[in-house]
């Protein structure tokens, strides 16, 4: 069964986020939602899911794991971190801001990266057209005619070449992106690509934060709540810290002991903040100013990666059009060179 777009993913969490907000159970909110006309195949399966889970005695969160394919382990945990510390609503609501970021970014990418493709996909024939036509000028009238269906036949395989480059680079980039949430060596390799790297981060420091402030006012204990909140981040390098920090902070430590042990993985501005509101008693207050932040930066950074990433691509086809140009260019110097031997020689 095919899963949800992200954009429909955005929805589901929203009304999700809304029935959760208004006190009303899990069971009545899938029944109605069930109830709703054009819900999609993979929509309906995850209610049903949940519903099942429940009867069964499960959890929220591990009933929506029973989605697999259509679900990610990272919403599991945001949703079993979220529904563990008494505030769904908070889980549901992240997790659509979430998704509806991300189908913004791919929109404004994909919208950015229409004319590069379209002039790609002109220049690669054109030019395999001036080559072949290039090289088969002579004076020579029994000359054998250029095979201009090779030629793009030949194209053709180029591009499709291309297509399947491309594609296994998105499978690797994917396999790479799911490897982060458990190993910070590939979470911080990822981390320092230009603008993704930065907006990653930003967005598992929120959701960090999120899940952090939730425990504590449930009335976690503080090592529990680090601990929590680092595997619900999504980030390797923030779930190693985290576990390593909890183990700190159960011993007697303080937090900011274990913040300031994992410079890579907390920023020095945040572990100071924190270090300030542990000692003055504000945890909860500076939690939550840091999740407003980490949730702006991660909203600009996105941004920045939708804005630049057609235009990086665009300049990546140029140069490809122009080594295009200069070997048409180059074939037809050559048979302007040959026709001038020839007809003085």
């Amino acid at each position: 069964m095919a899963g949800l777009s992200v954009k429909a993913k955005g929805l589901v969490y929203s009304n999700l986020e809304k029935y959760a907000r208004s006190g009303m159970g899990m069971e009545k909110a899938c029944d109605s939602l069930l109830r709703q006309p054009r819900v999609r195949s993979a929509e309906k399966k995850l209610y049903e899911n949940i519903l099942s889970g429940l009867k069964q005695g499960k959890t929220i969160g591990d009933s929506i794991g029973l989605a697999r394919g259509i679900v990610s382990p990272l919403e599991v945990e945001v949703v079993s971190a979220s529904e563990e510390g008494g505030m769904l609503e908070k889980g549901f609501g992240h997790l659509a801001e979430y998704f509806r970021r991300i189908h913004r970014t791919r929109q404004k990418i994909r919208k950015g990266l229409t004319y590069p493709i379209v002039l790609v996909h002109l220049a690669v024939p054109v030019s395999t057209l001036a080559v072949t036509a290039f090289s088969g000028l002579t004076l020579d009238a029994n000359a054998e005619k250029p095979d201009y269906m090779a030629s793009f036949l030949q194209a053709g395989k180029n591009m499709l070449i291309a297509y399947v480059v491309i594609l296994g680079l998105i499978i690797g980039f994917s396999v790479l992106v799911k490897l982060a949430r458990r190993s910070a060596a590939v979470d911080s390799l990822l981390n320092l690509i230009p603008l993704f790297g930065k907006a990653r981060k930003a967005v598992a420091l929120e959701r960090f934060t999120k899940v952090f402030e939730i425990f504590l006012l449930a009335g976690k204990k503080m090592s529990d709540s680090l601990s929590g909140a680092g595997k619900a981040s999504g980030s390797g390098s923030i779930r190693e810290a985290s576990f390593v920090g909890a183990e700190i902070v159960a011993e007697g430590d303080e937090l900011s002991s274990a913040l300031f042990s994992a410079p890579h993985a907390f920023p020095s501005d945040f572990s100071r903040g924190m270090a300030s509101a542990e000692e003055s008693g504000q945890l909860d207050r500076e939690l939550a100013e840091w999740s407003r932040f980490y949730s702006e930066a991660a909203g600009d950074a996105m941004d920045r990666v939708a804005e630049w990433a057609p235009k990086l691509f665009y300049w990546a086809i140029l140069l490809f059009v122009a080594a295009l140009i200069i070997r048409a260019a180059s074939a037809y110097f050559n048979v302007v060179n040959k026709l001038i031997n020839d007809s003085v020689f």
